[in-house]
């Protein structure tokens, strides 16, 4: 593997998460941009797959090695991560754009977490496929909001935490899992959790027939478990200091609603 001789500078970007700029002395390195490398695959806070793994490798190599100036394509990606045919073609088959996003969310994800004050920090911003180094300020972006104050009463209390979720921009679900958010809150809160079973959650929220069959049609195991992280998400980001929280266990769909210490 070619390792690049001298330190070349690599402009930060802009975007929701706080950086220093790179100064005129200041660089990232190749051993530097490595070794994040090798802190973010090796982070169990870095909920990517494993094909995405490879897909962050791939673009972090390709960037070192041939610079700045011979920006990797969505081609290259599909034959050689994803196994797809030299034939590939990216307006008809979507993979890497699809992967990408996730891959950007995962990378956010980390630096929230475990790689928060990372001195260096690895982006891929949108337009693009090229990996970006910037120097991490040490420091949470964003800033601090009012924290939410609790009433007492639950049905109130819970009511309120869920359209602070739906409402805000920091919760990434799709329109038809806000839906599934706002359906087993509603259902809990009701008194009515016979109603949150797949079948029910398929038919109402999804759009299933009646003749809905979770062991063949894995649709609400699947949106769920999307949700389970655009809910971790929101609670890493603007909803950090909500006095309380919603959650879905693992291998269930009914909400639990924890007070956050």
């Amino acid at each position: 593997m070619q390792v690049l001789e001298q330190p070349r500078k690599l402009k930060p970007v802009s975007g929701s998460l706080s950086y220093d700029r790179v100064g005129a002395g200041d660089v990232v390195t190749s051993d530097e941009a490595r070794a994040e490398l090798a802190r973010v695959i090796g982070s169990p806070d870095f909920p990517a797959t494993p094909r995405n793994r490879r897909f962050l490798s791939f673009v972090v190599e390709h960037g070192l090695l041939k610079g700045g100036n011979n920006p990797v394509k969505a081609k290259e990606i599909a034959v050689k991560v994803f196994g797809r045919a030299e034939n590939f073609h990216p307006t008809v088959d979507a993979i890497v754009r699809i992967e990408a996003s996730k891959l950007r969310r995962d990378l956010e994800t980390y630096y929230l977490k475990s790689g928060k004050r990372n001195p260096v920090r690895i982006e891929i911003p949108r337009g693009g496929y090229d990996a970006v180094f910037v120097r991490g300020s040490g420091e949470d972006a964003g800033e601090m909001s009012a924290v939410p104050v609790l009433t007492g009463n639950h049905v109130e209390d819970v009511s309120a935490e869920l359209h602070r979720v739906l409402e805000s921009r920091d919760f990434p679900a799709t329109e038809r899992n806000r839906k599934f958010l706002a359906y087993i809150v509603q259902r809990e809160l009701d008194g009515a959790p016979q109603e949150i079973s797949p079948k029910h959650v398929a038919t109402r929220v999804f759009g299933r027939r009646p003749t809905f069959d979770p062991v063949t049609d894995p649709i609400v195991r699947i949106e769920a478990g999307r949700l389970r992280r655009d809910l971790e998400f929101y609670y890493l980001k603007s909803g950090s200091r909500n006095p309380l929280r919603i959650t879905i266990p693992k291998g269930a769909y009914r909400p639990v609603f924890v007070t956050n210490p």
